[in-house]
């Protein structure tokens, strides 16, 4: 009995270390390319579906796709329908394991795990380069994996004649809802469906439960599988918790699916097993249900993904990104690939100045209306603001310890400046709002020559900040040479307006305490100007050359 236990602890933690360090190296030895496809051809809902199934594949986790799937899409980088695609693909890709394992058992691959395992080492303790020592790990993992289940299988015996275990299988595992919930709890447990499916391989082939009661634990399999990418979401957007629940609802309707025909699932995974693999014992079968399962939930779901999204977008419903109160697309996931990084740093400067125009048309509504609550709304988004500055800069930072190119490396310093200059623009808006609250107080009033030229004031400062958001988003260099001119014609503007006040108060159609109110507003919106087009030449100048470079 001591033997069986120790054997089954010993074992289990193999197989479990083994298959996490096996995925951890082949992820980080193909980490940039998994990541550049990731990013770049996931157009398309089939293409994405296609990069997903080979990617995990190649890695061997779809934890490691679904999470790093959605901290892309936290970042803005990547859309909804791209990400659902990938997920498709993950659960298929995943699968390779299991078969590995089925194959590892009809071929007696775990006599070679010793020797797996030693060379794995020896590549990796002499290996340089930093991809083949990732090799050696990932070669390691699969030595780990087949020396735990070579303990596990030399288990089966003890299995077998334990009548405790038989009884506990027998009476209750056998029940397809026990048999669910115990593979969600042990892979939600362990974070790992291909260990649960190992385990599940041994019990099978000790007779301690039959294909019945193997489908049903890999069927909660996949719902358990989810927790991990649940968790990542937490601290994500709207977008990243659809992504979330999109992985998570896809496997629970799968399996409530298979589990209302699972006799007919049963006889088809036995009858195609017999027919591929006349000598595939319950390994193979079980092996055989999580690839069928899987390939049957993606094309059932394919056709109808636009639909998919449709109803994650209405039933997950968001408040806005105007009204998050941090930092919504900076993911740090993403700080091992810097132009990702960047991408999503340039996605949190442009709500950034989003907010800061709303700020602006607040304050202006404020002052044309009288209307205080309008204030508030200032005040509560210059805390965001603020905020925001204290975000990009701390990821900033963070980002410049990664190895980066030259333009990566002034690019991070055009971000930080960037967001510096916004937060400025904040700064003065609540000033300007100081101010009108001044005016609404001590009931002030502006004449209505005045009124009419703030008015054109706050229309070119408009006009700057919707170039300066499009510069961010479309890169187009022209618009900060539009935005030059416009400050241009502030500054011009801003003069004139201190002329014209001089003038109404020598014709006394204006008093002293709401010249020096109005004279104050028009310094603060060519402050605010001057720190829009610093925005907009660092957009163009430092932040193009990554563009630029990321279209060779």
């Amino acid at each position: 009995m001591r033997d069986l236990i120790f054997g089954l602890i010993g074992g289990t933690a193999l197989l479990m270390y083994g298959v996490d360090t096996m995925g951890e190296g082949l992820e980080k030895a193909s980490g940039e390319m998994m990541k550049k496809m990731l990013s770049i051809l996931t157009g398309r809902v089939w293409s994405a579906f296609l990069v997903g199934a080979f990617l995990t594949a190649l890695v061997q986790s779809s934890t490691a796709i679904t999470v790093l799937t959605v901290g892309f899409v936290n970042a803005g980088l990547m859309k909804l329908p791209q990400a659902i695609g990938i997920i498709y693909g993950a659960n298929i890709g995943t699968t390779i394991t299991a078969q590995l394992m089925a194959f590892s058992f009809s071929f007696k691959l775990t006599e070679i795990a010793l020797p797996v395992l030693g060379i794995g080492f020896g590549i990796s303790y002499f290996a340089k380069n930093k991809t083949v020592k990732n090799i050696g790990n990932a070669l390691m993992g699969f030595g780990m994996m087949f020396l735990g289940l070579k303990i596990l299988n030399q288990g089966i015996p003890f299995m077998r004649e334990n009548e405790t275990l038989r009884y506990f299988f027998e009476k209750y595992a056998s029940m397809p809802i026990i048999g669910i919930l115990l593979g969600m709890v042990a892979t939600a447990l362990v974070h790992s469906s291909a260990a649960t499916v190992g385990l599940v391989m041994v019990l099978g082939q000790a007779g301690l439960i039959d294909l019945q009661a193997a489908i049903c634990i890999m069927l909660g399999d996949n719902i358990g599988t989810c927790v991990t990418a649940q968790l990542a979401s937490l601290s994500g957007n709207i977008h990243a918790r659809r992504t979330a629940w999109a992985h998570t609802l896809y496997n629970i309707i799968g399996v409530i699916v298979v589990a209302l025909i699972l006799p007919y699932f049963v006889r088809i995974v036995e009858a195609t097993t017999i027919y591929l693999q006349p000598n595939g014992d319950i390994g193979s079968q079980i092996a055989n249900s999580h690839t069928f399962f899987n390939l049957f939930s993606a094309l059932v779901f394919l056709p109808i993904t636009k639909y998919y999204v449709k109803f994650l977008e209405t039933v997950i419903k968001g408040k806005g990104v105007d009204h998050e109160n941090r930092s919504i697309y900076l993911d740090k996931l993403l700080l091992d690939t810097p132009a990702a990084a960047i991408k999503a740093s340039v996605s949190e400067l442009i709500r950034g100045a989003e907010i800061a125009k709303i700020m602006l048309n607040n304050a202006a509504e404020a002052l044309f209306e009288n209307d205080e609550k309008k204030l508030e709304l200032v005040h509560k988004d210059e805390e965001v603001v603020n905020q925001l500055q204290k975000d990009v800069t701390v990821y900033m930072v963070e980002l410049s310890k990664r190895l980066l190119s030259d333009t990566e490396s002034i690019t991070v310093t055009a971000m930080i400046n960037s967001i510096n200059n916004i937060e400025r623009m904040g700064d003065h808006t609540e000033d300007i709002a100081r101010l009108i609250k001044s005016k609404i107080d001590k009931n002030l009033i502006f004449s209505d020559a005045a009124t009419d030229e703030l008015k054109h004031l706050l229309e070119l400062v408009t006009w700057m900040y919707d170039n300066t958001i499009i510069l961010l988003k479309d890169k187009n260099p022209e618009l900060a040479k539009s935005t030059a001119e416009l400050e241009d014609k502030v500054d011009e503007l801003c003069k004139d307006l201190a002329n014209h006040h001089i003038a109404r108060l020598e014709a006394g159609k204006c008093n002293v305490e709401s010249g020096v109110v109005f004279l104050d507003i028009i310094n603060h919106f060519e402050r605010i100007a001057d720190h829009i087009y610093k925005v907009s030449l660092l957009s163009k100048d430092e932040l193009q050359g990554v563009f630029r470079a990321e279209a060779k």
